[in-house]
């Protein structure tokens, strides 16, 4: 039989052991002997070294990667993390929606007030106001404004106690007043009413101010009337001496005196009258700005119009804010989310957990998959979907691999249930037959054999049952109906000491016998932390793949098993990623499927 003829097939059930006796992949087969029916083979039937001894295991496996963490390792954490970051950021958005939504609308109103320099402060000091002491003038009649005698009667005029700002306008002597309120009328009535009623309070102010100066002035203008009026006296009374008469020298000397005194009185009343004469200036100014006087301290230059959008909240600004806390908060927590997550999500992650072991395949995730407890094998259901290529890929590379020495016994393993070594297992083994190789499936995964549910086979026979002497190792193969070149050892009936049974010498036997069957024996054992099923049946076998899922392995139990299965000395040439996410994979436009770029021999 030549190398690419199909594997004669066999019924259902049946055992095709002797149809497999008369061919091989290099010529005809010697005939299987009696023993080898049993379960049993010769010395001379055992391979003498395992064929991983002949390959340079080292060149097989890359450095590991401890370099510190990157940009693109921080966008792929972006990336598969963009869920957590889209949810947080709109709840972020929405809690500052709601919020929004919840508050109060405010209005706010200004009115802005001209402050104008007091009428005797211009009659009195006309240069005071100038430079730093108007800035100064400004502050003294904004702290006015906020006054216990302005606010009352603002609150008497309002019928209740305003809540207003009041700030200068940069340098100039403008003052604005700020209200606010849920209601925009309220709040430009507010506004104006605060800053009439300051006007109203200075202009009475003012006022009275004029009068009280006026009053001073008055004062100031009597003052020097008397001491006019005592120079005056004082001359009057030497006159009237001179006028009753006496003695010609005491009329003389009276002259004398007067006209001295009257010298003297001259030259002393011309600076008071000069004082009379501006004081009675400055009076008939103060009564004159008194009787004039309408805008108090100041002027209203802007009245407060009614406001037609609420200051607060700011809906748009609020949404702003939420958005960009929900994104630091999202990315944040998908950082958090990343470093607490040890599962495998990427080749990069499987290469770090396995030390720079190679990996052999990713194969994207397919939707049948979702239910894990009906067995799916897409190489037969979808030959030409990217996980079937996937698998081809592995196919090939595990030919790349065996080109110096043939691997006829390869093991399918992964650190816990639920991996997908089995599916992986099943997979290979389609891909190897549609390949033209003779493929002979052996499930040594007795805790939970699954592999006979793949391919819809039975497993009330299988290697148990020859490993206890109850069949023959023809007698339990079963051929799969849909694949001629397949066939299939099941667990058999599950026995109490899985371990002891693997062990033992015979099954070393029927790996050597099947592997005169057929061209390549895939194995599927047991995961390899839970029980030691795996580590025993790695001594038996030419190459050891180890199986991780994206997602569901974690980085540490998948490094504890590489561990244990290189203390064991186990063959290991790669590892494959099983449901990968399609970003993580390479596409190929022209095939019309994305998926790992397909190897060629």
């Amino acid at each position: 039989m030549s190398p690419d003829s199909p594997l004669p097939r066999a019924p259902r059930g049946e055992a095709i052991g002797p149809v497999l006796n008369g061919g091989g992949a290099t010529g005809p087969r010697a005939p299987i002997v009696e023993a080898r029916s049993n379960g049993t083979t010769s010395d001379e039937g055992k391979r003498p070294r395992r064929a991983h001894e002949a390959y340079d295991r080292p060149n097989m496996l890359a450095q590991a990667d401890t370099g510190e963490p990157g940009l693109r390792d921080y966008l792929d954490v972006l990336r598969r993390r963009k869920l957590i970051i889209l949810l947080v950021t709109v709840l972020a958005c929405a809690t500052a929606f709601g919020a929004s939504l919840a508050q109060t609308p405010v209005y706010e109103a200004t009115a802005e007030v001209l402050l104008q320099q007091r009428p005797s402060e211009r009659i009195f000091a006309p240069d005071a106001r100038g430079g730093a002491r108007a800035s100064d003038g400004v502050r003294t009649e904004i702290e006015v404004m906020r006054s216990r005698s302005v606010l009352d009667a603002v609150t008497q005029a309002l019928g209740v106690e305003p809540d207003v700002s009041i700030t200068a306008r940069g340098e100039t002597e403008v003052v604005a007043i700020t209200a606010e309120s849920s209601d925009p009328a309220e709040a430009a009535r507010i506004a104006n009413t605060y800053a009439q009623t300051y006007i109203d309070t200075r202009r009475q102010q003012l006022v009275d101010d004029l009068l009280s100066a006026a009053e001073q002035v008055q004062s100031r203008i009597d003052n020097v009337d008397a001491q006019l009026q005592a120079l005056t006296d004082e001359v009057a009374a030497l006159d009237a001496a001179i006028a009753a008469g006496g003695p010609d020298e005491q009329v003389e000397l009276l002259r004398s005196q007067r006209d001295r005194l009257a010298e003297e009185v001259a030259n002393r009343r011309l600076p008071l009258l000069s004082q009379r004469t501006a004081y009675s200036q400055q009076l008939d100014e103060l009564q004159l700005a008194s009787s004039i006087t309408e805008n108090g301290g100041g002027r209203v230059v802007s009245t407060a119009e009614t406001p037609g959008a609420p200051v607060r909240p700011k809906t748009s600004r609020n949404l702003l804010l939420g958005a960009v806390v929900g994104l630091m908060l999202g990315i944040g927590l998908a950082f958090l989310r990343e470093h607490l997550d040890d599962t495998i999500k990427s080749k990069d992650d499987l290469e770090r957990a396995t030390g720079g072991l190679v990996p052999l395949a990713l194969v994207p995730t397919v939707g049948s998959w979702k239910d894990r407890q009906r067995p799916y094998v897409v190489s037969l259901e979808e030959p030409s979907s990217a996980a079937a290529e996937a698998y081809r890929s592995l196919r090939t590379s595990v030919q790349f691999i065996g080109l110096d020495t043939p691997l006829r016994v390869i093991q399918v393993t992964g650190s816990n249930a639920g991996d997908g070594k089995t599916t992986t297992l099943a997979n290979l083994a389609v891909a190897l037959a549609r390949a033209g190789q003779r493929v002979v499936v052996v499930c040594c995964d007795l805790h939970r054999p699954r592999i006979h549910e793949f391919f819809g086979l039975e497993n009330r026979v299988g290697l148990t049952s020859v490993l206890l002497g109850k069949a023959t190792v023809g007698a339990a193969l079963q051929s799969v109906p849909r694949e001629r070149n397949i066939a299939v050892l099941a667990a058999g009936p599950p026995p109490p000491n899985p371990s002891e049974l693997l062990s033992s010498p015979r099954v070393a036997n029927i790996l050597a016998s099947l592997t005169e069957l057929s061209d390549v024996v895939l194995v599927d054992s047991s995961p390899i932390l839970p029980v030691t099923d795996g580590l025993v049946v790695s001594h038996l076998v030419d190459a050891t793949i180890l199986v991780a899922c994206a997602k569901v392995s974690t980085q540490q139990d998948t490094h504890r098993a590489l561990e244990l299965l290189r203390q064991v000395d186990a063959p290991l040439i790669g590892s494959v990623l099983n449901r990968v996410e399609a970003e993580d994979l390479y596409g190929y436009g022209s095939y019309n499927y994305s998926g790992p770029r397909r190897r060629r021999a």
